[in-house]
């Protein structure tokens, strides 16, 4: 695959953007909870089942929406102040208790009563003079009007309920054209509007719930960001690791122009896990196919460390930020303690770098065109149960369902002089491997 176009136009994004992507997520799920725990989504959840609840929406609109005249307040007042202007009622109810009405009402049922029929007993009387006269007053035909009626109970049953602390609030309430702004579903509301613009909570209502909960899934099993001190602490090993005890784990090849130093070119450097390939002189142990293993005098050394004791995976996604300098081998790979399966994350031959997998069928893989070996990149394997997918930093650059690896496997990195080669120094710098398994 030539990845020069994809760089070029930005669908390989750059190492450093990757960076800030993975940050970005973990910072993304960590947010996620956070708010999902907190006491303000809790509460716009609760107010967001109110507000938007049938009930709520149509006590709003009838709030909002009612005509103040037809409501039972208003006709309430209305009736009131229709009795209190009438004038007819009103002289009643001031006569009604009145002591020249009683004086009236007792004189009407004395023996006295029959003399107002005598004008001449009128004439020369002053109390039936006074009589006659009450009696064709406007205040008795008001009495006489309003002491069968309902209305004059009525008007006293309004006066008394207009002046309860109650009805004012009630009149208050609806003569407010404002009223909904009042009510305690209005704050209730507003509250529930200002929650609904929290940074957090707009975050939050913005994730797929079921993305974040499959992003959980998955759980660093091994993380090395190459920050110790010696490769004693480290969890790497020097040498191969077979899964026959008998062979040896400390040697080179006689087809390889370098020693296998046993992890002494191997440290971390300011975050760094360096792996040198030097010129110095050194003996070492060599496989042979013919002659077993023989001892050989190289003019280089390096190394090649592992992590089969302390370390192995089946399945899973395996990342390294790595760049390489020198025109020789340097890879990422992992192992089975056998010849095959062996698959490769990242390896540069000196001219390409390739990734694929190793099986007994001979490899199945493909060579990365377009970009440097020198800058640092992040490789990336995504293992399945039925397949395998390499990436270069968000770029999927191959993928293959043959032959998956059914056994667990272990890290190794390496860098080695092929007896082809123009042998030279050279330098595997890893900033971080991560592996992460999934539920």
């Amino acid at each position: 695959m030539n990845l020069f176009f994809k760089r070029l136009t930005g669908q390989l994004r750059s190492t450093e953007w990757m960076e800030r992507r993975m940050m970005a997520e973990e910072e993304r799920i960590a947010r996620y909870r956070q708010v999902e725990n907190s006491p303000e989504l809790k509460e716009y959840l609760e107010l967001k089942q109110v507000v938007e609840s049938k009930p709520f929406q149509q006590q709003k609109y009838n709030l909002q929406h009612t005509k103040y005249k037809s409501t039972p307040t208003y006709e309430t007042i209305r009736r009131y102040k229709e009795l209190l202007h009438d004038k007819q009622l009103q002289m009643y109810l001031e006569m009604e208790n009145s002591q020249r009405l009683k004086d009236f009402l007792a004189f009407r049922n004395s023996e006295n009563y029959i003399k107002l029929q005598s004008e001449k007993e009128v004439r020369n009387s002053l109390e039936l003079k006074q009589m006659a006269a009450f009696e064709k007053s406007k205040e008795y035909k008001s009495y006489l009007t309003y002491r069968d009626s309902k209305l004059p109970a009525q008007f006293k049953q309004l006066v008394a309920e207009v002046a309860t602390d109650e009805f004012k609030k009630q009149h208050a309430f609806w003569s407010n054209p404002n009223r909904w702004r009042t009510t305690n579903e209005y704050q209730q509301e507003a509250r529930f509007k200002r929650l609904a613009v929290m940074a957090d909570i707009l975050f939050y209502l913005k994730q797929d719930p079921a993305e974040i909960a499959d992003l959980e899934k998955w759980h660093a099993s091994f993380v090395d960001e190459c920050d110790w001190y010696r490769f004693a602490e480290s969890k790497w090993r020097a040498g191969f690791a077979y899964n026959n005890p008998k062979l040896p784990t400390q040697h080179s090849f006689v087809n390889e122009q370098q020693a296998y130093n046993g992890g002494k070119n191997t440290g971390a450097v300011e975050g760094k896990l360096q792996l040198f390939t030097k010129r110095e002189k050194a003996t070492s142990p060599a496989w042979d196919p013919k002659k077993g293993f023989v001892n050989k005098e190289y003019d280089y050394t390096s190394d090649i460390i592992q992590t089969a004791d302390t370390f192995r995976q089946k399945e899973g996604l395996f990342m390294v930020k790595l760049r390489t300098e020198g025109a020789i081998h340097h890879a990422c790979w992992l192992g089975s303690g056998e010849q095959t399966p062996m698959v490769s994350i990242f390896h540069y031959n000196g001219k390409h770098i390739t990734v694929g997998n190793y099986t007994k069928k001979g490899f199945d893989g493909t060579i990365l065109r377009g970009i440097s070996p020198k800058p640092y990149y992040i490789y990336s394997l995504r293992w399945t149960e039925n397949e395998l997918i390499w990436y270069v930093n968000n770029l999927e650059v191959y993928r293959t369902r043959n032959n998956v690896p059914k056994e667990q496997l272990f890290l190794a990195l390496s860098s080695f002089i092929d007896e082809h080669q123009r042998p030279s120094e050279g330098l595997l710098n890893v900033a971080w491997i991560r592996v992460f398994t999934r539920e």
